[in-house]
């Protein structure tokens, strides 16, 4: 190698290590740090670690000087699997050369550092392109890059979403109405994916390659930065190797400045990095020649206009249009392979001068892909994962990021927020202010520029949108441009700032690029122009999410919030008139009056509106006129922090109800595991949770609202923090709570300790539900300690599907023997086993015990079971019902607890024992209490076998004159018609059944017939029969018409 000056070095030194992948940079110090060569002089650790290409070159020549830094870089480059650096790195040695005037100077050292002997060119001249290439692509620069500031595109680059389809358009106008994951998901799915490395491939469809790939998108889907990723690519030997021996990159917006005749050699020579281009060895194999044509779209008029005659030979002058259109027509050199890049605006005009081409449209970003870019576009991971989840919890945003262009400017503006710690204000956090943020920060002047001033068609813009909103119109001919004082200038420097698109098929139509940018600019309108056009707005929209104008207004209501206020009159000189806030209360206002002082219809797209505020004070003022508030499917993570921070405000409501959908930090859209289950760790469940600051805003709603008395929390991911946060204001004097429901809200068992002590410490507290919660043994130990202490008032508690096993019976126990306030307890859905009854029973039987109602449904008992309750029943002066549905008891399990209702002071009133598999045999020992027990008055037996055996036995009691049986159920029991006949004697003696539910038995025509003339009978009492579930005939049901007629007291449901 020829010496060489230290800042040549240094400069080669950093563009080749910029081409290695973040994953080859780091292999590439880690040899380094291994390297023999080095000796002494290793280049610590802690230097190169955080190091980028350009500081790890400067610390390779400041440790071992510039030719040992150089010979030693390529030895590592071969030694990572890149030798393609290696080679070329070589091959450079071999044939660079010392200008005559010595050194390269500073001013011309990219002349030194591209020089090549023409030797060595004609020797290898795809290498010399390719070379070229690698060096005119491999750096970017941002929109507002600082002078000489690039960026790898390598390590930038993501790549979109490409399918084979060519939208037709109507599909277009659709695909720009249709917003947030159904877009993503439903396109995804309806065409067929493809890779840029099968673009020039036969399919099913086409058995040769095609000659000709169109590749549209909309504005800002990154159509260009595809184009110069692929001339990457090719020259780095990763894309068309063995298909392509060239490829040519033409920019159209380049050719618009050309007024001059050119022929394709000259537009080939316009491509070669030195004069004397072997373009004649070249274009003797046009078939392995590619051109990629990128922005048809910006091509003037003319060009599209252009008539022949085409030119045939690839050495004629002809003007530009002329040519070009030779050769996208394969009038010129048919065998060339082309690509051509642009938006839909112009596919009509260039589909009429192809033949057969493929059309490939780029769809944008996938979540998978929105998350890759976020990650190659921060540097720190760590900022990159905060971005990235701030993003996908804010779902309008998450939504516009499909877009690549508007990934940049979020991760641009978000990393300006990050630098400077303004991510964690909460203004912020809203939708309107990142939206904002976007629209002021393309309105930065670059540096240099003179200071930016508001064009006057900004508020032609935002009539526009507010036009097309009312009148549900997304595209826009010149005519309406021109009634809001636009002009095709004003659009085109929009463009420039990416906020419009050009149309779908016509240049004569426009449209926003995307609906969110014309609704975000409908909000201002409304915003500016004062009561009546808010009014109108908010009467049409009602909180209605599926109302075409949901993000208007919540865009409306963030434009409220003062910042917003200010940032608008200080930067675009637009006030919003302080009487628009009094007409949204006002609204508001007359909305809880119509609805009887509840908030449920439209509660969530309310409380979305009003958290774009960020206000206090206006949210307390809008939400003081509910008592009552109901959000149902709450489904991201940001619409439980929306909830969140509403409910906190809520000073008048009595009851709150949050229920949660499927959220799962992980994904919002895929249902986490059941909280309930035992898949489901307490880390996952940690893991999992809700940011504190909900759990601080619940804890604050239930510390500050004297007047709450219900709170009901359902799949909502609190976690220990959040319960721990939750239980602070629980335990406040001021808090009234009487009835907390957190229903799989992923409650870990350590901390019941919390909830033990709030039930300690608050008197109020009196119902409470943790069914779903992964409580375990260890849960619920922590959890009687509160349960039995003196100072807790609880009544009801429900604890279904707890993972309570057997030994959790003596807990329980032991909480029934000291609590005398506990009078219904709910253990369904808990594998107790017949020994945790075993060990629960002595509580039931104990004097203090005072419970009412005891829920044993699915708890896997059997035969001893019904033993150990048939003892306890014979005790209990209080227990008036007992659900032991679902569980394996059979016919003698029923017979052995029949012996404790039987007993004199067995004071049961509600027994239910749906689904037990009970037979006939069961049906004569019910019979034998209904004779003796007269405080028995209702009875579940239904999904049990008993069939017309079973019905004639359980008569023997229903008949008897002791039976005060007011309610019987007997769904799914194989009645037949012959049991009708029973039934019917049965009302006709039994004076005190007024409910009787037979649904799903084949009672027949006649059966039901046979009932219906029964209940004819004046001294019939039943008052409900329920038929549901049988193919009755026209007759039958006249017969059943006739008789709501002559009792319409009766509910007859079939």
């Amino acid at each position: 190698m020829l010496p060489a000056p230290a800042g040549d070095v240094l400069c080669r030194l950093s563009t080749y290590l910029e081409e290695l992948e973040a994953g080859e940079l780091k292999k590439f110090k880690l040899y380094l740090g291994t390297a023999e060569e080095l000796g002494q002089v290793k280049i610590p650790w802690g230097r190169m670690e955080m190091a980028g290409p350009l500081d790890m070159a400067q610390l390779m020549v400041a440790h071992m000087g510039t030719e040992e830094a150089w010979l030693l870089a390529l030895s590592t480059f071969e030694r990572i699997h890149r030798k393609d650096l290696c080679e070329r790195g070589r091959r450079e040695d071999l044939v660079r050369v010392t200008p005559d005037n010595g050194p390269c100077s500073r001013e011309n050292q990219s002349a030194c550092l591209l020089d090549v002997s023409p030797s060595a060119l004609r020797k290898d001249p795809q290498a010399t392109y390719k070379d070229y290439v690698r060096r005119k692509f491999r750096l970017m620069e941002d929109r507002n890059a600082r002078l000489g500031e690039c960026v790898n595109l390598s390590h930038r680059y993501t790549r979109p979403l490409l399918v084979k389809e060519h939208a037709n358009p109507i599909l277009a106008q659709q695909k720009l109405l249709d917003t947030g994951w159904g877009y993503a998901r439903s396109r995804g799915h309806q065409a067929s994916p493809i890779q840029m490395e099968t673009l020039f491939e036969p399919d099913e469809e086409r058995p040769e390659p095609p000659g000709t790939v169109v590749l549209q998108g909309a504005a800002g889907m990154g159509k260009s930065m595809l184009a110069h990723k692929v001339m990457l690519d090719w020259a780095d030997g990763r894309l068309f190797q063995g298909r392509f021996d060239y490829v040519f990159y033409v920019s159209c917006r380049e050719l618009n400045r050309s007024h001059v005749q050119c022929s394709a050699r000259d537009l080939m020579s316009s491509c070669w990095p030195e004069p004397g281009a072997p373009l004649q060895d070249i274009i003797r194999t046009p078939h392995r020649l590619l051109f990629i044509i990128d922005g048809f779209d910006e091509l003037h008029p003319s060009f599209h206009d252009a008539q022949g005659p085409w030119c045939l030979c690839w050495e004629e002058k002809r003007p530009t249009e002329l040519l070009l259109g030779s050769l996208i027509r394969k009038s010129l050199l048919p065998q060339l392979s082309l690509l051509i890049t642009t938006r839909p605006s112009a596919l009509e005009k260039l589909h009429g001068l192809l033949e057969h081409p493929r059309h490939v449209e780029i769809l944008g970003f996938s979540e998978a892909e929105r998350k890759e870019y976020f990650y190659r576009f921060f540097h720190d991971t760590g900022q990159a994962s905060q971005a990235f989840s701030f993003v996908m919890d804010n779902e309008p945003l998450s939504t516009m990021c499909f877009v690549p262009m508007v990934s940049w400017v979020v991760c641009t503006c978000l990393k300006q927020q990050l630098e400077s710690g303004e991510l964690l204000r909460q203004t912020s956090r809203t939708t309107t202010a990142v939206y904002m943020f976007y629209l002021l920060s393309l309105m930065q002047p670059k540096p240099g520029t003179p200071t930016f001033k508001v064009p006057a068609s900004q508020r032609g813009l935002v009539s526009l949108a507010a036009d097309g909103l009312w009148s549900q119109k997304i595209l826009f001919e010149e005519q309406d441009l021109g009634k809001h004082g636009l002009d095709g200038a004003d659009v085109s420097t929009f463009l420039n700032e990416n906020i419009f698109q050009k149309d779908i098929r016509c240049e004569k139509f426009y449209s926003f690029i995307h609906l969110s940018f014309q609704e975000f600019f409908a909000a201002m309108y409304c915003a500016l122009h004062g009561r009546e056009t808010v009014r109108r707005a908010l009467a049409e929209y009602a909180f209605s999410e599926r109302s075409f104008l949901a993000l208007t207004v919540r865009f409306l209501f963030g434009l409220l919030n003062e910042d917003m206020r200010r940032y608008l009159e200080k930067n675009l000189g637009w006030t919003i008139s302080p009487q628009v806030k009094e007409e949204v209360l006002a609204w508001i206002a007359d909305k809880a009056r119509s609805e009887g002082s509840t908030l449920q219809r439209g509660s969530l797209e309310l409380l979305s509106c009003l958290y774009e505020t960020q206000e206090e004070d206006f949210t307390q003022r809008a939400l003081s006129h509910f008592q009552v508030v109901v959000v149902n499917n709450i489904a991201t993570k940001m619409e439980h922090m929306v909830c969140s921070f509403c409910v906190r405000y809520c000073r008048s409501a009595v009851v709150l109800h949050l229920y949660g959908s499927a959220y799962s930090a992980g994904s919002d859209r895929d249902p986490p595991e059941p909280s309930g289950t035992p898949g489901l760790s307490e880390d996952l469940q940690e893991g999992n949770a809700l940011p504190d600051v909900y759990g601080a805003h619940l804890s604050a709603a239930v510390r500050t609202n004297p007047n709450l008395i219900e709170l009901a929390l359902y799949r909502t991911p609190l976690g220990s923090r959040g319960v721990w946060l939750l239980c602070q204001g629980l335990r406040h004097a001021n808090c009234k709570l009487q009835n907390l429901r957190l229903k799989r809200c992923q409650v870990p068992g350590s901390a019941c300790q919390d909830l033990a002590a709030a039930l300690m410490a608050n008197r109020n507290l009196i119902r409470l539900d943790l069914s779903g919660n992964s409580l375990g043994l260890l849960g619920l130990e922590l959890l009687c300690k509160g349960l039995r202490h003196p100072r807790c008032r609880l009544q009801m508690i429900r604890l279904r599907k707890c993972h309570l096993e057997p030994a959790a019976g003596r807990e329980i126990a032991s909480v029934l023997c000291n609590n005398s306030h506990l009078m219904e307890l709910d253990l369904t859905g808990n594998p107790l086993e017949d020994l945790g009854l075993k060990l629960l029973c002595p509580g039931l039987r104990h004097p203090a015990c005072r419970l009412h109602t005891l829920w044993l449904k699915i708890c896997r008992l059997g035969q001893a079971a019904c033993e150990e309750l048939a003892s306890s029943l014979s005790l209990s002066q209080t227990l008036m019902e007992l659900d032991l549905g679902l569980n394996d008891l059979g016919d003698p399990g029923v017979l052995l607890l029949c012996e404790g209702l039987r007993h004199p002071d067995c004071k049961l009133q509600t027994l239910r024992l749906g689904i037990c598999r009970l037979g006939s045999d069961a049906c004569a020992g019910i019979a034998r209490v209904l004779q003796v027990n007269s405080c028995l008055g209702e009875l579940d037996l239904s999904f049990n076998d008993l069939g017309d055996r079973g019905l004639w036995l359980l008569g023997e009691g229903l008949r008897h004159p002791a039976c005060r049986l007011r309610k019987l159920w007997l769904d799914s029991c194989g009645l037949t018609s012959k049991a009708a006949e029973d039934l019917s004697s049965i009302l006709g003696t039994n004076q005190t059944l007024t409910e009787l539910y037979v649904t799903n038995n084949a009672l027949g025509d006649t059966g039901v017939r046979t009932l219906c003339r029964r209940l004819r009978h004046p001294s019939c009492k039943l008052r409900v029969l329920w038929l549901f579930g049988m193919d009755l005939n026209r007759m039958t049901h006249r017969r059943l018409a006739a008789l709501r007629l002559l009792k319409p007291y009766l509910d007859i449901g079939c």
